[in-house]
């Protein structure tokens, strides 16, 4: 059964710069490592267990799943990752419902440390990728793939939701509930000009959105071919705030 967000994963083109600027949004950002498929990470983890990956390359690697994300796509929030106490019956459940999943396949990276981080996860393709989750099982403890440090300027405590542009938010609820089970919530944001429909999980929300009018960032945000993640929002002790695209990696952050 899926428990709740794991990750997020945005994707830059400067590591290091991207190191700076999340910093600078008041996160605690520390080195993740390299993975021996050509790309490296720093990591933002939260007190509630889930963590955001800043991902980068550190060489050519166009067979990557998430390098045409950043190269042909722009990058920003490309993917999401969904923890799950049975792997295997989650990814059953998922390619019984018409949803392109890859095999479990074996990753890995290499921390500053030296430890090698393993786990097992699968890849979502096609029309899906970046609106159903990809799911992941530790092989190492899972207190080994996550950053120490909890703590931020900001206050952030950990992720409240992730939103998700669609032009059939209806199918993917469809998907998700029948692999969760339970029945989302439908909603509307009229700040957005979106409706569609909400999922309470382990304490996180997935929210499919369509867009309603012309006018709405989501219809431009699918009209550019983006990644499907639209924005996501973090909890915090601290002052509630928004960044835009220009101020966070190509990211829509909100602290509520």
């Amino acid at each position: 059964m899926i428990t709740g967000i794991d990750h997020i994963v945005i994707a830059v083109h400067s590591l290091s710069r991207a190191v700076d600027v999340y910093r600078g949004l008041g996160f605690s950002v520390v080195d993740g490592g390299k993975h021996p498929y050509g790309s490296y990470n720093a990591l933002i983890g939260f007190a509630d267990g889930s963590y955001i990956e800043l991902l980068s390359f550190y060489e050519e690697s166009p067979a990557h799943p998430w390098w045409a994300l950043l190269h042909e796509r722009g990058g920003g929030l490309i993917d999401f990752c969904m923890a799950t106490d049975d792997i295997r019956s989650d990814l059953a459940a998922f390619r019984a419902l018409g949803v392109d999943c890859g095999d479990l396949t074996g990753g890995g990276r290499a921390r500053p440390d030296g430890y090698e981080v393993r786990w097992i996860n699968n890849k979502v393709g096609g029309v899906w990728q970046g609106l159903i989750p990809f799911i992941i099982e530790d092989v190492t403890p899972r207190e080994e793939r996550l950053p120490r440090e909890t703590a931020h300027a900001n206050g952030v405590t950990g992720i409240h939701s992730l939103s998700l542009a669609t032009d059939d938010a209806a199918r993917l609820a469809g998907v998700m509930s029948a692999v969760l089970g339970v029945e989302g919530q439908a909603i509307t944001d009229d700040a957005a000009g979106a409706s569609g429909i909400r999922f309470d999980v382990g304490g996180h929300r997935l929210d499919y959105l369509a867009p309603d009018r012309e006018d709405s960032p989501l219809a431009a945000h699918l009209a550019g071919k983006r990644a499907a993640p639209f924005s996501v929002s973090f909890r915090t002790a601290g002052e509630a705030r928004r960044f835009g695209p220009e101020e966070a990696e190509g990211v829509r952050i909100e602290l509520v």
